[in-house]
């Protein structure tokens, strides 16, 4: 078996910088936009709403995503934003900069996974007739 390079493994490290009760918070927020999304498109479906009047679930999509994959990565990004972390005791600096650079990092991609997440979500149920 091949081992990994060093440079390779610490790219893989993810960052953390929230603890279980932030994470919970993000995860209830993640369920409750999924939950209100999906009644939306029974509604704008049901009542044969215009298509440009479904583009409306984009929103709860988006903040739906963010929920589910802030809490799935560990990581809040606001707090990575501003470089800090909250595991449950407050809001506290980052130790180091390499932290903060890897958390701005992951939080960057956690928001470009939940945009094109929503989006091609909000695409499908534009497209539906």
């Amino acid at each position: 078996m091949k081992k990994m390079p060093d440079r390779a493994r610490e790219g893989m490290e993810r960052a953390v910088n929230i603890g279980p009760r932030e994470r919970l918070k993000r995860l209830i927020m993640g369920i409750v936009s999924l939950a209100a999304s999906a009644v939306l498109v029974f509604v704008f479906v049901g009542y044969d709403a215009p298509r440009l009047v479904r583009v409306l679930v984009f929103l709860p999509l988006w903040m739906a995503s963010l929920g589910l994959f802030q809490a799935r990565e560990n990581t809040c990004i606001a707090l990575a934003s501003r470089g800090t972390c909250n595991m449950d005791s407050g809001e506290q600096p980052v130790g180091d900069e390499r932290s903060v650079a890897r958390l701005r990092l992951q939080a960057r991609r956690i928001h470009r996974r939940a945009l094109i997440t929503a989006a091609v979500l909000t695409l499908a149920v534009v497209a539906f007739p």
